[in-house]
């Protein structure tokens, strides 16, 4: 598995290294640590250097340039730092957001940190991770301050049986192999379903189907999702939260849309997002 780990050298960044190292070494894959830059990007960026400006004060322009240079020395060896002994590093120019959107396709996961809603910048990964999350195309595990796993031992594989969910049972299917245990769980959020004993059965068939014999057991909770998926880990022993997630709001399903991006706010399980595959 290719895991790429966009870092802002936070606390929620170095948590979420700790989880690609794991699945990289769980699944003999591979691991590219990546900053990027974007204050300094019009005088550092290599051959796009910004062209010489006559200047009333050259030596001011000459004093900017050392201290950019100096920035960038160290954000190089902050990275290296980050990613010795094991990954490979690398230092990028531009926005954060739109460089990961160009890097996605070389790899199969993305985990990266996030903040919550009282500190969200676009310019810190914080701010993308959600953004990020709605427009990739490849899993993605977000990762807050308050989340204490280093490793993936077990997955939570929430389903609301809509046309995003195959997408996290599948993906969460393929770690079942490198010694992830899994277990599945539908959350009722309606509590008149949740007393009739017709769709309690109709939920336990629905969920008997999905498991080909890779979950450990089946969880059935009547409540609010965003509250109680980070409870039922707990409970179970997760250390990830898998969900479907879709592009579009107005195509999601009765979980993944705006409570996607509330679970990422608030969880203090990590959440590995999975895309759907559009039709």
């Amino acid at each position: 598995m290719r895991i790429l780990h966009p870092t802002d050298f936070s606390q929620p960044a170095t948590k979420a290294l700790a989880l690609a190292r794991d699945l990289r070494d769980k699944t003999g894959g591979s691991l590219h640590v990546m900053h990027t830059q974007a204050r300094f990007e019009e005088g550092l960026a290599g051959p796009r250097v910004r062209p010489h400006i006559d200047s009333i004060n050259p030596q001011l322009d000459a004093r900017r340039e050392e201290q950019r240079a100096e920035e960038a020395r160290r954000l190089r060896e902050m990275l290296q730092h980050v990613a010795t002994p094991d990954a490979t590093s690398e230092l990028r120019w531009g926005d954060p957001f739109k460089e990961l959107l160009d890097m996605q396709g070389d790899y199969d996961l993305v985990a990266m940190g996030a903040h919550g809603s009282n500190r969200f910048d676009n310019f810190f990964l914080g701010g993308v991770a959600g953004r990020f999350v709605r427009r990739s195309s490849i899993p993605v595990i977000t990762v807050r301050e308050e989340a204490t796993a280093t490793k993936v031992n077990r997955v939570l594989v929430a389903t609301d049986f809509e046309a995003s969910a195959p997408a996290a049972i599948a993906f969460s299917k393929k770690l079942h192999p490198a010694g992830v245990k899994l277990v599945l769980c539908h959350v009722i959020d309606d509590p008149r379903l949740a007393v009739e004993r017709g769709y309690i059965n109709t939920v336990t068939d629905s969920l008997d189907l999905l498991d080909d014999g890779e979950f450990e057991r089946h969880v059935i909770r009547e409540g609010s999702p965003v509250d109680l998926l980070p409870e039922i880990a707990n409970q179970v022993g997760a250390d990830l939260i898998a969900i479907g997630v879709k592009h579009h709001r107005a195509s999601v399903g009765l979980l993944f849309g705006s409570r996607a991006d509330a679970l990422i706010r608030s969880s203090h399980v990590p959440i590995l997002s999975v895309p759907a595959v559009s039709d």
